[in-house]
C-alpha cells in the first residue's frame, strides 16, 4: 500500500491507506498519514464516513490554499509536483499499537478526485 497526492489535469488525485479497526461498538477508519478519521456502527458506515471527512479535508484545505503547507506540516514532502508521504508514518508500528488495544486492523485503499 502507499500514500499518494498527485496534481492532475484540475483535480487532485488522492490514494491513502486507511486502517480499519473495531473499538467497542464501533468502526473507526484511520489515515494516520493525514490524521483524518472516519467512524460508523458497521465497516461500511466507518468507510463512508471516512470518505465524506476526507473531501472535506481535502476540498477545504485546496480552497484556502492551506493544502500544502498542511502538508508540509505533516511531513510529506513535494517532489515532481506530487506529494510524497512522511517518512515517520509506519504504518506497521500503528496498526501493532491498534492490535494492542482494539483488536487486529484491518486496511483498504480510499482514493478520491478533488477538482482544483
Amino acid at each position: 500500500m502507499s500514500n499518494r497526492i498527485m496534481h492532475g489535469k484540475g483535480d487532485l488525485h488522492v490514494s491513502i491507506e486507511v486502517m480499519l479497526v473495531k473499538e467497542g461498538d464501533f468502526w473507526v477508519a484511520l489515515a494516520p498519514a493525514l490524521r483524518i478519521t472516519g467512524y460508523g456502527k458497521t465497516q461500511a458506515e466507518a468507510k463512508k464516513s471516512f470518505a465524506v471527512e476526507a473531501e472535506i479535508f481535502f476540498e477545504e484545505t485546496a480552497k484556502r490554499g492551506t493544502l500544502e503547507k498542511l502538508l508540509i506540516e505533516y511531513g510529506w514532502v513535494l517532489s515532481k509536483g506530487n506529494f510524497q508521504p512522511p517518512v515517520g508514518v509506519d504504518q506497521a508500528s500503528v496498526a501493532n499499537l491498534l492490535h494492542a488495544q482494539v483488536g487486529k486492523p484491518t486496511f483498504f485503499t480510499s482514493k478520491l478526485a478533488i477538482p482544483a
